[in-house]
């Protein structure tokens, strides 16, 4: 295209002429094509992309071209012969047509079909640049418009299509996070209009090439939907590369999360021939539910995040129905919060409750200790006992300096031997309810000194704790989140009911923590969180008030991006799929399924071929730029290309 050439005209190529409208108004139009167009053209397949125009590419240097109307086939139209105007209509087109393409064949009649078409928008020039309205602005019952099938250029054009107003909106977006232009776009795969593609994407048809703009997706809420081994995991993982090269490429800080329900994006296998931690090893830290070499521990010290332990142990012994006794069901119901000043109405009721709450500590670590949870080195268990009861049970020993979790097992022991001699003697009962039943536990007898099973049914739930850990695990992700990391969590090993409550705990302090940024009235860093099976994770009848419908309606201001995945639309919070910009369905198998997709965007348009084609990889994709559904072939993860790519 030499630069006084329309845009427009760019689009047209000449050997792509199928035929004319016979009919058109506001929402769809009919096209009259004949076989031997359709064979020149290397076919017109369901959902391929037209452009109708006045203008003729033989008879104009395309200086003065007219609009050109963006259709998308639909179906087939049967042609109106019973009435008589546009049986007049036709017939001139077919005139025109044998004109173009003569042929002896007296089977000419039998050669000409209608393609019932949908309006997509139109191509027109305004202040010197290319636009794409999403709608035709009006329409004449009388004219013809020549139509066009775009291929190879022109038609990455179209699919490529951004408007000025949502470039310009980009290119804020760049300066406001410092950046020096408009982030890129990188190529994710290439139109592809149906399962049977000899033709249109033959090698003698130029394949158009899609490309993801990094700003539409940065920020945003992705879906990707499609049945088991159709592709929702390969297409993830570009997603993944496309951020790491955006990364890259405006040296920008982003950090990605994947919650890892099967273990695919953390280990390799035999069917995806490369995992994500395999590939991008510098750039990745992997979290597991239990000890593992190369992994770190999803979970925490109980030691030293003790409310968080506790909370564990609760839901755990809940969940394994463990035998109950009273104070199991004490201990279960206990709060580990420390208190606050504020609640007191002076220091001295401030200090008093403090002290409780210190022995009733130092009474559930030695119980744990006692249970074989390894404390981390040269820990000590520090509490106040007060003058008059630490002289009559150990006056040599000061809990107040410290004690090792046997010496406090001792001290405690000691305790209950003259607990009625420490009542008489203080004048009060010297702990709460609380510590009583941790004493309980920790010695194995009940306020009636019969035999209970006691810390002993903290002992399955060992391998719960990370003894090495120093800080909370969800701040530790989210550091690796700052340095732009890949933190990928193994969630395909563990207790289902923890997966869930960590999971739910990790992304409310990713959250919490970027939200925190924000209100402060600075930028937050990017971070993408991608959930794997996401309809175990984000249930369709959540709260509002939930972490994830709330992810999906705060996240955007403190730019977190979400990607899910799953093979049920109807599983996901209809909140979620509300706020939802970007979608990639491959193949469903079920309508109802269909149906609740078909509420959004133009899916609707393919709902009989996503039930019907199987083809891997084979999706129907929308994103924030383009204003219509594209079909489009992901191109395979490839982790030699990839590696290449880095190197």
């Amino acid at each position: 295209m030499n630069e006084n050439q329309n845009p427009i005209a760019g689009l047209l190529q000449e050997n792509q002429f199928i035929g004319w409208t016979c009919a058109l108004d506001f929402e769809k139009a009919v096209v009259v094509t004949s076989d031997q167009l359709k064979a020149r053209a290397h076919g017109v397949p369901l959902h391929c992309f037209l452009l109708a125009t006045t203008f003729d590419p033989q008879k104009s240097a395309g200086a003065n071209v007219g609009d050109a109307v963006l259709l998308r086939v639909i179906g087939s139209a049967p042609l109106p012969l019973d009435d008589t105007l546009l049986q007049t209509r036709v017939e001139n087109l077919k005139e025109r047509v044998l004109q173009i393409s003569p042929s002896d064949s007296p089977r000419n009649e039998f050669q000409f079909g209608g393609l019932a078409c949908r309006i997509l928008g139109t191509f027109y020039i305004k202040d010197g640049r290319l636009r794409l309205g999403s709608d035709v602005e009006n329409y004449f019952s009388a004219a013809e418009l020549a139509v066009y099938r775009p291929t190879g250029t022109a038609l990455e054009l179209i699919v490529n299509y951004i408007s000025p107003e949502r470039a310009a909106a980009v290119e804020e977006e760049a300066r406001r996070l410092g950046l020096p232009g408009a982030m890129p776009s990188f190529p994710i795969g290439t139109v592809r209009y149906s399962s049977t593609d000899r033709l249109h994407r033959g090698e003698d048809a130029g394949q158009a090439a899609f490309n993801l703009n990094a700003t539409d997706f940065l920020a945003r809420r992705t879906a990707i939907f499609g049945m088991t081994r159709t592709g929702k995991s390969n297409t993830v993982k570009q997603l993944v590369s496309v951020v790491v090269r955006t990364s890259a490429e405006c040296r920008l800080k982003i950090g990605q999360i994947i919650y890892d329900l099967n273990g695919e994006y953390a280990n390799a296998n035999q069917q995806d021939k490369g995992s994500i931690a395999e590939v991008f090893p510098d750039e990745t830290v992997r979290y597991r539910m239990i000890p593992t070499p190369g992994f770190q521990p999803i979970l925490n010290n109980f030691f030293t995040q003790i409310a968080e332990g506790h909370h564990t142990l609760r839901g755990l012994i809940e969940m394994n129905r463990v035998s109950r006794s009273a104070d199991i069901d004490a201990f279960l119901n206990m709060e580990f919060a420390e208190p606050r000043k504020e609640d007191f109405e002076n220091e001295t009721g401030y200090q008093h409750q403090l002290v409780r709450y210190q022995r009733k500590i130092a009474a559930y670590l030695a119980m744990i200790a006692r249970a074989g949870f390894e404390p981390p080195p040269n820990f000590k268990i520090t509490f106040e006992a007060g003058p008059s009861v630490k002289n009559k049970v150990n006056p040599v020993i000061d809990p107040a300096n410290g004690l090792t979790p046997d010496q406090a097992f001792e001290w405690f022991q000691l305790a209950r031997q003259i607990q009625d001699e420490l009542v008489t003697g203080t004048g009060q009962n010297w702990v709460e309810p609380d510590t009583n039943v941790l004493m309980n536990m920790l010695l194995q007898k009940n306020d009636q000194g019969a035999y209970i099973p006691g810390f002993r049914v903290l002992q399955p739930f060992k391998d719960y704790h990370a003894p090495n850990r120093k800080t909370d695990v969800c701040d530790e992700i989210y550091q690796h989140l700052l340095a732009g990391r890949i933190v990928i969590l193994d969630l395909s090993v563990g207790n289902p009911g923890q997966r869930e409550r960590l999971s739910k705990r990790i992304a409310r302090h990713i959250l919490a923590s970027s939200m925190e940024v924000f209100n402060a009235g600075q930028t937050p860093p990017n971070i993408v969180i991608y959930v794997e099976e996401a309809h175990n994770l984000i249930g369709k009848h959540e709260p509002l008030t939930e972490i994830w419908p709330t992810i999906a309606k705060e996240g955007a201001k403190a730019r977190l991006a979400t990607v899910y995945a799953t093979q049920e639309v109807s599983s996901i919070h209809p909140n979620i799929l509300s706020n939802t910009e970007n979608i990639f369905c491959a193949h469903l198998n079920n309508e109802n399924e269909i149906n609740e997709l078909a509420k959004y965007y133009d899916f609707r348009d393919f709902a009989k071929t996503i039930i019907r084609a199987q083809d891997v990889g084979f999706g129907r994709m929308k994103t924030l730029s383009n204003p219509f559904v594209i079909p489009v072939q992901i191109d395979k993860f490839d982790p030699e290309r990839e590696r290449a790519r880095k190197g």
